[in-house]
């Protein structure tokens, strides 16, 4: 495969609109392992995930007088579950989803709707006073899950007189407030069409006034159907569906076809508690960034579509077969589905010391996301590759204003279990520096990642402490040494193998005149572990620097030193898991760019 980029035709921006993940139910943020979870997702760099979806968001409310004019909120689970995400740097996707109370029964009646309309008002008036008008401003809001399935059994027309008090109720706190939906999942099914009718031409049931122009389109397209067999997804068929729903729209509706469109929860399988094995390997990640581009190639290049979110609803806890970000060791297997309401009435499983204790350990899918995280903001103009985008390689040519390109290749095949190799040449042109460092990452089966690891070391339940850091000594994105190559003409031709299936990111920087910056922002928080003895999580903010190789976490008995690095493994997310046997000490965080040029440390954190 020859493979030629033109860096210095440039295509327009590159919104990174793939930054996202999800889970269900919203109590899981009250336990410990998924709040080390997501300080995990929010430790990708640049961003690289940056929105939380999450189901009965508002099950976590008690709320006393509903439909009165006195009511008696306790915001203090919810409080609990969004100070998890907002204090790394992740924005929820805030379904207004849940019968707080078991109050709502029929939003046709509009005492009931007036009431909906009051809490969500209230609701974003206590999320402005907690957190800023302008982080909640950065926020989206959403419609119920997919009405269109059980999740929903009012009907079409008390869903839009839903949407209605939701809309006023969010306006009534701030008028700059984003809600879009609805959220479906059955292609053009008659939710969707009602909704996007009244959203249309429609008038709000509470106010009189024409209905609220939704923020955003969303819909939900899977690669294939639930089913406890691998069933073979067709990732091209996740476009074609989402087409359908956009040549809909602009026939139908074409004051809303500008509209940002998404799909928030696009994976290869329906069902993410059914074990599919492929989701721990390297399989999975490359298809993730395959459907990207047929994105790109499709939807947004072909089609025009303004297009908002990709997103892969994987950020539940599980095992290594569960469609999640890090495989999940603990005492008991217990799973939450948590696909049913009453879930503010479920126990905080923390109260039950079983829960307590856990490891959790990185999939080449939440890699994959550090990796894509490297991407830069424009896109630049392949000459000549893969002219098929449903074909199994592709390619994406980025660069960052004239000091960084990247071009990534992915082998994809959407049946899971093939393999091979295809050689692959790269001739870069119009590259805008003549000396920079190439710097290549790699996801694929010939790099050692932590399921081929377990499994060879016997598929063990409860893994030893020496076993759980072989795993983690694999879990980092693996990389090669930087090489210092000198760019003749703006041109530079790379040749490799590309395994099947995989992804490759290749990375040319300029050298910048300073070395990267001072580390900020270092937390430590405690948790008990499987292995007997204490570990520490410690996250940091990622600093912009687009030249840092690694972070180095570093470790004395004292404040005053010696220090000595304790992760072998370059890492570029901002978060590490100490474990340890001794009492406490002290760390310090710094970066090191691709020419061994070390930034100043974080100030000493003791814990």
């Amino acid at each position: 495969m020859q493979i030629t980029v033109d860096f210095s035709k440039r295509q327009g921006d590159l919104a990174h609109f793939w930054q996202s993940t999800g889970f269900t139910p919203a109590n899981l943020l009250l336990n410990a392992d998924m709040r080390q979870a997501m300080a995990y997702a929010g430790a990708v760099p640049h961003g690289g995930i940056t929105w939380v979806r999450i189901h009965y968001l508002l099950e976590l409310v008690v709320a006393d007088g509903l439909g009165t004019d006195e009511v008696d909120y306790d915001w203090s689970r919810l409080d609990t579950a969004l100070d998890v995400l907002v204090s790394h740097r992740l924005k929820p996707f805030f379904e207004l989803m849940g019968n707080v109370g078991g109050y709502f029964t029929d939003y046709r009646d509009l005492a009931q709707a007036t009431a909906w309309r009051r809490l969500v008002r209230d609701l974003a008036l206590h999320l402005i006073s907690r957190y800023g008008e302008g982080e909640v401003r950065g926020w989206l809001f959403e419609t119920w899950n997919e009405p269109d399935v059980g999740f929903w059994q009012q009907g079409d027309a008390a869903f839009c007189t839903y949407y209605d008090a939701c809309a006023a109720g969010l306006h009534d706190a701030d008028a700059a407030l984003r809600l879009g939906g609805p959220g479906t999942c059955r292609g053009l099914s008659s939710t969707l069409r009602s909704f996007l009718a009244h959203c249309d031409g429609g008038t709000n049931a509470l106010t009189g006034r024409p209905a609220t122009m939704p923020a955003f389109i969303s819909v939900h397209e899977k690669g294939v159907r639930s089913h406890a067999e691998d069933l073979t997804p067709n990732s091209m068929g996740i476009v074609a569906r989402e087409k359908h729903v956009v040549d809909y729209i602009r026939e139908h509706h074409p004051r809303l076809a500008g509209l940002p469109f998404i799909n928030n929860e696009c994976d290869p399988q329906v069902g993410w508690g059914t074990i599919h094995t492929w989701r721990a390997w390297p399989y999975y990640a490359a298809f993730v960034v395959k459907v990207i581009n047929q994105h790109l190639a499709t939807l947004v290049d072909e089609q025009h579509v303004n297009y908002g979110l990709l997103g892969n609803d994987n950020g539940f806890l599980g095992t290594w077969g569960h469609r999640t970000l890090l495989t999940r060791f603990a005492e008991t297997d217990h799973i939450d589905h948590g696909q049913a309401p009453g879930n503010r009435d479920a126990p905080r499983l923390e109260e039950d010391p079983r829960y307590r204790r856990f490891e959790l350990i990185k999939k080449p899918i939440l890699n994959v996301m550090t990796l894509l995280s490297l991407l830069g903001d424009e896109r630049c103009a392949i000459i000549d590759g893969p002219d098929d985008v449903s074909g199994p390689l592709g390619t994406i040519a980025t660069c960052r204003g004239s000091q960084q390109v990247a071009i990534l290749v992915y082998y994809s095949r959407d049946r899971f279990a093939v393999s091979g190799s295809e050689p692959v040449t790269l001739h870069l042109t119009g590259i805008p520096f003549d000396r920079g460092a190439l710097i290549t990452y790699r996801i694929d089966d010939e790099h050692e990642h932590p399921f081929a690891v377990w499994e060879a070391s016997g598929a063990p339940d409860h893994p030893t402490v020496e076993q759980y850091a072989q795993l983690r000594a694999v879990q980092e994105l693996p990389n090669t040494a930087p090489q210092d190559v000198t760019i003749e003409e703006g041109a530079l031709t790379l040749s490799f193998d590309q395994p099947l299936p995989g992804v490759t990111l290749v990375l040319l920087s300029a050298r910048p005149e300073t070395a990267p910056g001072q580390v900020c922002g270092l937390r430590a928080e405690r948790y008990p572990g499987m292995v007997g003895r204490e570990e520490i999580l410690l996250t940091w903010r990622c600093l912009d620097s687009r030249t840092v190789r690694t972070y180095e976490v570093l470790f004395a008995e004292r404040p005053e030193g010696p220090y000595v690095r304790i992760n072998a493994p370059d890492q570029l997310d901002t978060a590490f898991l100490h474990v340890r046997e001794g009492g406490p000490g002290c760390y310090r965080i710094r970066a090191v760019d691709y020419w061994g040029r070390s930034g100043e440390p974080s100030d000493s954190l003791r814990a």
